[in-house]
């Protein structure tokens, strides 16, 4: 097996819809390393993440299969803390959206092993 350092997200933008970060091949496991997002707007802005597999939509509220619901402050950089660690196993991704488009940027970075 090979081990090597990625970027896997630098700098995008989340949309209101679902878009996919990180994702992996029947292959490939990814390990998150570090994650931030940065709001660049003037109000707080909700974000949500999803880790699921690559064939699922992301569903929100009560019952959906979301993983976290963060609200960041306006003009702010923040950790995502509980994706630090996961792991992005064979056919499976981490995607988001926010509740406002072109304000939320996203950094991810980590280990992909094949």
């Amino acid at each position: 097996m090979t081990t090597t350092l990625n970027n896997f997200v630098s700098e995008t933008q989340l949309t209101t819809s679902e878009v996919t970060l990180v994702d992996s091949s029947i292959s490939e496991k990814k390990f998150i390393g570090a994650a931030t997002i940065t709001n660049t707007s003037t109000s707080p802005v909700q974000v949500t993440f999803w880790l699921i597999l690559t064939a699922t939509t992301g569903t929100t509220g009560s019952g959906g299969n979301w993983f976290i619901v963060k609200t960041i402050p306006a003009s702010q950089t923040e950790r995502i803390d509980k994706l630090l660690g996961q792991v992005v196993d064979n056919s499976m991704k981490v995607s988001a959206l926010a509740d406002m488009a072109s304000v939320i940027n996203v950094n991810i970075s980590g280990t992909t092993e094949t």
